[in-house]
């Protein structure tokens, strides 16, 4: 009986809640009900006294904070764009550089810092990585991909690699938006092959696919499609036709900072670059493909300027239907730069010609035979990321103007060529151990000294010239007053190999100290 009544309560609430009011739930009720009914009455109005009423007004966010002030003191200071200033002061206030010099008034409220005996130089900018600060390495990509195509939503300021890289002095970062959709071996490349009849209620990951896919060879890297019943390779019928060009799917990169346990103002920029992978504009079809793309953005932005004016004097028009991609509308208006790889002088040309025809801004990553052509490079006005302990054998034959050559940085800066130094690897990784990972961007730098170009524009290609790179020039990549406080405390001069970062310094917040993150081992540089 007790269960019926219970079940009965539960499923006809109405009816079953009016039943078990009893004796004690009635004066409840109505003295909710009284207190409802004096709460709607109007509060009584105090007598007037003839004074005039004060009515406090409730405190906002917007009352102004009280500044944050840090004084770096007794340090030499490397400014990068200027002169280097002995036992200088650097005053931050709220994240900005407010002023540098050797005699400087510092506020009693501000908070100091020693570095006597120290050297204090802007954070690295490390211009080519990947898998650092974010929740996941592949979980995101452009719209063709599974992801949001957004690496602001997918920031992870708590990631260890954060201090991996503060660690080593990289304060911020051209991080790579890796694809999240499918691979080469993957659904994609097996999607006509019917696996759900085969095996009925089973979902196979991508590894598994590769076991029932069309049978394939690779010959040097090239997919060779093998006959399904004997196994032989499939030739191409009369006539061959020329390949279709394949698509140029833009690459994106966006900027961080590496403010470890800090969210606010890790992401800088949304698009660093348009990055077209290798080889992407190799060949007639390829190349004609982008001329046509950079010709239909082009006359894009000259139809909607059309517009805009149309609308201005009052005319109702159709808005121009955009034809390509954001990114491309950026290289176009000269906001964005294209970075694609190009190691042998005709394909450096083929990128100069392409540049100088199209008129946008050229980045040319790798460029190891650079050294042959510097004028042609330099008359385009293009720019470099290298990596100096990179080499390459001469072509038989060709042993005076091609492979790679150690002095490729000094040859850049007698040209006046722009150059930053990228790593051999553009994650942390195991393969630091070996000096190959983001770890050894300093030292790579420093080869750069070995191969010729002088110690100044060697830090410079680790700061100042990729930050322009970026278009954030005017935020990080040197310490002169009104940029970004990214700042380095080292116990030695930068590209020193023994020289480690003390403590670093991300938009004003120390986030970075070596004793107490205890990332890399400290040691004493006197003794080494």
């Amino acid at each position: 009986m007790r269960t019926k009544f219970w079940s009965l309560a539960f499923q006809t609430p109405r009816i079953a809640r009016s039943r078990i009011v009893g004796y004690t739930t009635v004066p409840f009720v109505a003295t909710m009900l009284l207190q409802s009914l004096s709460a709607q009455q109007p509060a009584p109005t105090p007598p007037s006294t003839g004074a005039p009423t004060t009515v406090e007004k409730p405190k906002t966010d917007d009352a102004k904070k009280p500044s944050e002030l840090i004084a770096i003191v007794g340090g030499d200071i490397i400014t990068v764009t200027r002169e280097t200033i002995r036992k200088g002061t650097i005053l931050v206030e709220n994240g900005k550089i407010k002023n540098v010099g050797k005699d400087i008034e510092i506020p009693s409220d501000a908070k100091r810092i020693d570095a006597v005996g120290r050297v204090i130089t802007p954070g690295f900018v490390g211009v080519n990585m990947s898998g650092v600060g974010t929740s996941s390495f592949s979980g995101f990509g452009p719209p063709t991909g599974g992801g949001s195509g957004k690496l602001a939503d997918e920031l992870n300021p708590f990631d260890r690699k954060i201090q991996v890289a503060l660690a080593v002095g990289i304060t911020s970062g051209c991080v790579q938006i890796r694809s999240g959709g499918s691979s080469r071996f993957g659904r994609a490349e097996n999607e006509n092959f019917d696996f759900t009849a085969r095996f009925p209620e089973f979902d196979p990951d991508d590894a598994a696919l590769l076991q029932f896919g069309k049978p394939e060879e690779r010959n040097f890297g090239v997919i060779q499609r093998l006959c399904e019943c004997c196994n032989l390779p499939i030739l191409p019928t009369e006539p061959i036709t020329s390949p279709p060009p394949s698509p140029i799917l833009p690459q994106r990169s966006s900027v961080l900072k590496m403010s470890f346990g800090v969210l606010k103002g890790m992401f800088v920029k949304d698009s660093a670059f348009l990055e077209l992978t290798p080889g992407a504009l190799t060949g007639a079809s390829n190349q004609a493909a982008w001329r046509d793309q950079i010709g239909k953005a082009k006359k894009y932005l000259k139809d909607q300027a059309a517009h805009e004016q149309a609308t201005k004097e009052g005319k109702r028009e159709q808005p121009p239907r955009k034809p390509v991609s954001d990114e491309i509308l950026s290289l176009v208006k000269r906001e964005v730069a294209l970075r694609i790889t190009a190691n042998r002088v005709s394909e450096i040309r083929d990128q100069l010609d392409l540049a100088k025809e199209l008129s946008y801004r050229l980045v040319i990553a790798g460029g190891l035979e650079a050294w042959v052509i510097p004028k042609e490079i330099a008359a385009a006005g293009a720019s470099l990321t290298i990596t100096p302990r990179n080499r390459r054998e001469a072509r038989f034959g060709e042993e005076e103007t091609s492979g790679s050559w150690i002095e490729l940085p000094r040859v850049l800066e007698q040209s006046g060529i722009p150059f930053a130094v990228e790593t051999l690897e553009d994650a942390v990784s195991a393969v630091g151990l070996a000096g190959r990972d983001l770890t050894s961007l300093p030292l790579e730098a420093a080869f750069a000294v070995r191969g010729g170009a002088s110690e100044g524009r060697a830090l410079a290609a680790i700061t100042i010239v990729p930050a322009t790179m970026l278009g954030l020039q005017d935020r990080i990549g040197s310490i002169e007053v009104g940029k970004d406080a990214d700042l380095l405390i080292l116990n030695g001069p930068p590209l020193d190999y023994r020289t480690y970062v003390e403590s670093a310094m991300v938009n004003g917040k120390v986030v970075f100290t070596r004793p107490e993150d205890k990332v890399l081992p400290v040691y004493d540089r006197a003794k080494n």
